[in-house]
């Protein structure tokens, strides 16, 4: 019996260089990916990443290729791109904070910082993606005890996955274009996903809206959270924050066969936030 990889062929993850981006990538290698490859604007932190995906000694280690740059710019996007010929999954995790402001605060340079990377330029790389997988042939899931027919049934020729956030869902004070961006992603998501969901092309598209996670966008060194989101984590039932690797996991089932009926959808990892 030959052993079950739960993801098997090519990957991208963007914002690979720290928090869920890296636990993504982290996770996708040790899922079974045979081919990596990671991008961010933080060139040091993606080579702690390929470090520490190096370091796992796994049995079967992808190759990762390390791109650094800013999705925010269409050039590198197409630099990107040029060097990616096959796509199996791709996972969107760059994406920045914005200033607590209310709208009538906000200039517009902050309001097109803000979505250059958070909106624009997940937009850009989802496009580039969906143009490698719809030449793809359909790949039947592979688990053990599927029967052919119904292993072909939940076949895909790609999956992507989309870094949205609970405040895609609720409202914040003070962070309205922030959640206007991550509500952007939830509807792309959803459109793209009744676009190339069915036949021909058989591409699941999803989102992911993490809660509060403790990465560096949200902690500090000593690993003390910020004031501003303190009633945050307060709210949600749990009372914790969450870890980039609850993230990583969702979005390694959303890449896999596991998941094959799921599409168009916004999972919501909060630890509760939103039903509160």
């Amino acid at each position: 019996m030959t052993s079950y990889k739960r993801v098997d062929g090519v990957a991208l993850v963007t914002g690979a260089g720290s928090g869920i981006g890296r636990a993504v990538a982290i996770r996708l290698s040790v899922a079974g990916i045979s081919t990596l490859y990671i991008t961010d604007i933080n060139n040091k932190g993606l080579d702690a990443t390929n470090s520490t995906i190096e370091s796992l000694g796994l049995q079967s280690s992808p190759t990762v290729n390390v791109i650094p740059g800013n999705i925010a710019s269409p050039e590198f996007v197409t630099e990107l791109f040029g060097q990616v010929p096959h796509l199996d999954y791709a996972v969107n995790c760059a994406g920045v904070l914005g200033q607590d402001k209310p709208t009538a605060e906000v200039d517009l340079e902050e309001f097109d910082r803000l979505n250059s990377i958070n909106y624009r330029g997940l937009w850009m790389c989802v496009k580039e993606e969906l143009k490698l997988m719809v030449k793809n042939e359909l790949r039947p899931y592979n688990a053990f005890a599927i029967p052919g027919e119904e292993a072909s049934t939940r076949g895909q020729k790609g999956s992507i996955v989309n870094i949205a956030s609970q405040l895609a869902i609720v409202g914040k004070t003070q962070a309205s274009i922030y959640t206007a961006s991550k509500a952007a992603v939830m509807s792309l998501t959803r459109s793209d996903a009744i676009d190339y969901s069915k036949p021909p092309h058989h591409i699941r598209i999803n989102s992911i809206c993490p809660g509060v996670i403790a990465t560096p966008m949200t902690t500090n060194e000593a690993g003390d959270v910020s004031d501003r989101l303190k009633a945050a984590i307060n709210i949600a039932p749990m009372e914790r924050m969450g870890l980039p690797s609850e993230i990583a996991d969702t979005a390694v089932w959303l890449c896999s066969g596991e998941s094959s009926f799921v599409t168009g959808a916004g999972i919501v990892v909060d630890g509760g936030y939103i039903i509160n």
